[in-house]
């Protein structure tokens, strides 16, 4: 599903802590909800507290479903505008650590 004209928002619903070299967010999703559209102008990590499953939304991109265990771990490059909803039963947390250069 393309933004079409949704505005972006926050990377992740709960800003935890920042200083010169990293900023750290938590990503807490009941089931059915979803991020904000955005945009990550910096690398980062994800580690999964809460798995559920997921749909990932990107511009340009066909929608993919996601399924982590907890304490998955993944590094991504700064990337394009996307979204993740929680199409589980279960809620959904990460913990997401943008990293300053």
């Amino acid at each position: 599903m393309p933004r079409d004209n949704e505005p972006l928002g926050d990377v992740a619903n709960k800003f935890l802590f920042e200083n010169d070299r990293v900023r750290v967010w938590n990503l807490d999703l009941a089931p059915g909800e979803a991020s904000d559209w955005h945009v990550h102008d910096l690398d980062y990590v994800t580690i999964v507290v809460d798995p559920a499953q997921l749909r990932r939304e990107a511009d340009g991109h066909e929608p993919e479903d996601l399924n982590y265990p907890v304490g998955e771990v993944h590094f991504r490059p700064a990337e394009p505008a996307h979204r993740v909803t929680n199409i589980d039963t279960k809620r959904y947390m990460n913990v997401l650590i943008e990293i300053k250069k």
